[in-house]
């Protein structure tokens, strides 16, 4: 693999098709109809409506956004519109769980743009959409209610031990066959306006590809596999489609669900870690993308794969070393595909791959000892940090532009901040220990919302839960001159340097050092996050990272060691691969860093 850098567009000199890619949007009505007489929201006095959000606290201390996410989305939705890309790909979580409420909304604005637009959108199953492959009752304790406290809302009386309970079918899960026939027209199924669709479970006849023969072979019944030795049967939703001349998109359904039980009980429990557990369960798919991608490579059809799941390893090739610093449970680590799960796909022939779920923004190359090439190109999500969708331009099967783009301005963002500050003000009140640092509430836009929101999740649920905690108050405590002089030690002196640092720091410090937070942006962002970082603390990474790679590492357990561990991954992660704007040429196995 060759990492060039290009000057002007790799496409410009002949019309592209351009496709966007907006991954996991966790979509929430906002201002849903709960059908209850128990609750109908709170009243936002800034719309006069009923708003159905959840509260603050609970999106402090999730990996995602609950509410804004919900404006995000028609604010990338309208930027694609003024821009006229029509071809628009949902890698996966698209709704929050796939509650009734949430699906019909989703439902209603993707018929929206389809009409007023012209949009086609393609959508895959993640693991909030279905959350059980049958669905089931289930509810929420943590919406936002008339008085700032939390509002439980359930699907039925028995599923909380609480009297203040409000109850709603609204938000109970639905499963496969609700969610793809609300979402029917988005891909799931074939439609007149495709050249060609096909599902894993019946033949690949492009020759005589009949509409009606698709439609009636495309019923949910007939694509389903067995669930293990369970005896029972439960639906792939994966599909090939031809939207326009040339381009065939392969949404992968890479939900891996177990059962124990009857199917009655609902006992199914699902898999968030994605194609290491699918390439055991879901084998009939790696036969079925062989099949596809011969058929694709023989007429000359541009394959694009996409799922909810990535394909490669995304942490820039430092996911070992962080698995033996943090522990292989820590940082999702467990969703990392392996080199045999990737190597299986690549051989099965995909070559470039989208996914969503890990809400980051990457890209990921893996090759084998053949000329097996796969690139993952990491969707970020639009309800967390970097709030971010991604377009793909092509004129030919091997040549791609890809361009990340930015939501930084999103209309209504602060639609409900004089409601959070009702909660703020009741957690005060209440001296409840999760209370939340209101300061979030002066973002000034939606860009910097997220970032706030992943400073903040990251000092009180990160932090405590992944790190060492020595780790933590070296890079607390330590200066640049001295991480700078320290870089320059044997390890012995080293040791004996960082304990002497440790004897005289209060470890009760909470606060979360720049490295730390420098680390996530990097984590999270790629090259986002490192536009975000200081000039002058980019120089000093330059400089202390430059030092530290003459150094070799001890077998020895110390501070020094898990200190040299730590750099060596914000080592990896700081010199990546392009994942902003770049291309990807596969015929001369290049990728390019696009400069603007």
């Amino acid at each position: 693999m060759q990492l060039v850098c290009a000057n002007s567009h790799l496409l410009a000199q002949s019309p592209a098709r351009e496709i966007a890619f907006l991954s996991d949007i966790h979509l929430q009505d906002v201002y849903a109809d709960l059908h209850s007489e128990d609750f109908k929201g709170v009243n936002n006095p800034r719309t006069g409506k009923f708003a159905t959000i959840r509260t603050m606290k609970s999106q402090l201390n999730s990996t995602r956004l609950f509410n804004e996410n919900y404006f995000a989305f028609i604010a990338a939705l309208e930027d694609l519109k003024k821009k006229g890309i029509q071809l628009v790909v949902l890698p996966g979580d698209f709704t929050d769980d796939g509650q009734p409420m949430n699906v019909l909304a989703l439902q209603k604005i993707l018929d929206q743009y389809a009409k007023e637009a012209g949009m086609r959108f393609f959508l895959t199953t993640g693991n909030h959409d279905p959350v059980k492959p049958f669905g089931g009752v289930a509810g929420k304790s943590d919406f936002l209610g008339v008085d700032g406290s939390a509002q439980t809302i359930a699907g039925s009386v028995e599923l909380y031990n609480s009297p203040s309970a409000a109850i709603s079918d609204q938000v109970n899960y639905w499963g496969y066959s609700e969610i793809t026939q609300a979402l029917a027209a988005h891909g799931f199924f074939p439609s007149e306006k495709d050249i060609f669709w096909a599902h894993p479970f019946q033949e690949l006849n492009y020759d005589n590809y009949n509409f009606d023969q698709a439609q009636a072979s495309s019923k949910l019944e007939n694509r389903v596999f067995p669930a293990g030795d369970s005896g029972l049967f439960i639906p792939d939703a994966s599909y090939v489609v031809e939207p326009v001349d040339g381009i065939w998109l392969l949404a992968l359904d890479g939900n891996v669900y177990t059962h124990s039980g009857n199917k009655t009980d609902g006992n199914w429990k699902g898999s968030s870690v994605g194609f290491n557990q699918a390439a055991i369960h879901k084998k009939h798919q790696l036969d079925w993308i062989k099949k596809v991608s011969d058929e694709a490579e023989k007429r000359g059809k541009t394959l694009i794969s996409f799922s909810h799941y990535p394909l490669v390893e995304f942490h820039d090739g430092a996911s070992d070393e962080m698995k033996s610093l943090f522990g292989s449970r820590k940082f999702q680590l467990e969703r990392v595909p392996s080199t045999q799960t990737s190597e299986l796909y690549a051989k099965a022939g995909i070559k470039i791959h989208f996914a969503g779920h890990m809400h980051i923004n990457d890209t990921g190359l893996f090759q084998d000892q053949t000329t097996n090439t796969m690139y993952n190109i990491q969707v970020p999500s639009l309800a967390a940090f970097p709030p971010a969708y991604k377009t793909l331009k092509t004129t030919n099967p091997s040549q791609f532009e890809i361009e990340t783009i930015s939501l930084t301005e999103v209309d209504h963002m602060n639609e409900f901040f004089d409601l959070y500050r009702m909660e703020h003000r009741w957690l005060l009140e209440k001296q409840d220990p999760g209370i939340w640092d209101s300061t979030i509430l002066a973002s000034k836009d939606y860009l910097e919302y997220t970032r706030n929101h992943l400073l903040e999740l990251t000092k009180s649920r990160f932090i405590p839960s992944d790190w060492p905690e020595n780790l933590v108050s070296l890079l607390t405590a330590m200066s640049n001159d001295e991480l700078i002089a320290w870089s320059k030690m044997t390890a012995e002196e080293g040791t004996l340097f960082l304990d002497e640092i440790l004897k005289s720091f209060d470890l009760t410090n909470k606060e979360s050092a720049s490295i730390i937070d420098d680390f996530y942006l990097l984590k999270n962002g790629d090259e986002i996050g490192k536009k975000l970082i200081p000039e002058e603390r980019i120089n000093f990474y330059e400089e202390l990272l430059e030092t530290i790679s003459q150094k070799s590492e001890s077998n020895e357990t110390s501070l020094n060691t898990q200190l040299l561990q730590f750099f060596g991954i914000f080592n990896k992660l700081f010199h990546s691969l392009p994942s902003d704007h770049f291309s990807i040429d596969l015929k001369n196995n290049t990728i390019k860093k696009i400069q603007d």
